[in-house]
């Protein structure tokens, strides 16, 4: 199946180096509180307990709800200050995979991973996707969470083109053009909408070997 997508769609007004962007830490909570509790309940509901978990693009804080069981929680970013501070990480690793795809991890390793409020930073999200597929588990989920806040300069041109609904539909279609996950699924878990920050989820599993 071809690409629908351009490289003209995932270009940023401000296309200097993100290690540079997020040099200093920004230690400033991106969605609002009723935001960060439907963040808490999506993972409640989606992410499997006392297992071993991926925190992507993560920073200061991961929105897990207190008393989360997890075996191990590992957060991968661009600022070690940032995750050296979040609570929730038991350890992290600095990486940039809009520079490099690649993750620094073997096949297979997760049992379910998490993007929070960051999908619209991603520059390369097809192989970034492709490559979640490798390190998770057969039926081991990943959830996008997401809402319509932003650091503008840094978010791609399509996802900034797009309404709330329409970005559902290009997070799916990343999941279905990188290949390797069963069919993506998609939820309103807004608390109090037109009152505080919408969060809404898309995900899908590891596809199963027959």
């Amino acid at each position: 199946m071809p690409s629908p997508f351009t490289p003209e769609m995932f270009e940023r007004m401000d296309d200097s180096d993100d290690a540079l962007f997020y040099a200093s830490p920004r230690k400033v909570v991106h969605i609002d509180d009723g935001a960060i509790a439907a963040a808490g309940r999506a993972i409640t509901e989606i992410l499997p307990p006392h297992s071993v978990l991926l925190d992507l693009m993560s920073s200061w804080r991961s929105h897990f709800p207190a008393g989360f069981a997890r075996h191990e929680l590992i957060g991968l970013g661009l600022n070690a200050e940032e995750m050296a501070d979040n609570p929730d990480l038991d350890t992290y690793v600095v990486h940039d995979l809009n520079a490099n795809p690649q993750l620094p991890f073997a096949d297979a390793t997760f049992d379910g991973a998490v993007v929070t409020v960051s999908i619209q930073y991603m520059t390369r999200p097809l192989e970034t996707f492709a490559e979640m597929a490798r390190i998770l588990k057969p039926g081991a989920p990943f959830l996008v969470l997401f809402s319509n806040r932003m650091f503008p300069t840094k978010a791609v041109r399509i996802w900034q083109s797009l309404r709330d609904g329409q970005r559902a539909s290009l997070i799916r279609a990343y999941f279905e053009h990188a290949g390797g996950f069963d069919e993506p699924q998609f939820r309103d878990f807004s608390l109090q909408p037109g009152i505080s920050d919408p969060l809404f989820a898309v995900w899908a599993r590891r596809r199963m070997h027959h």
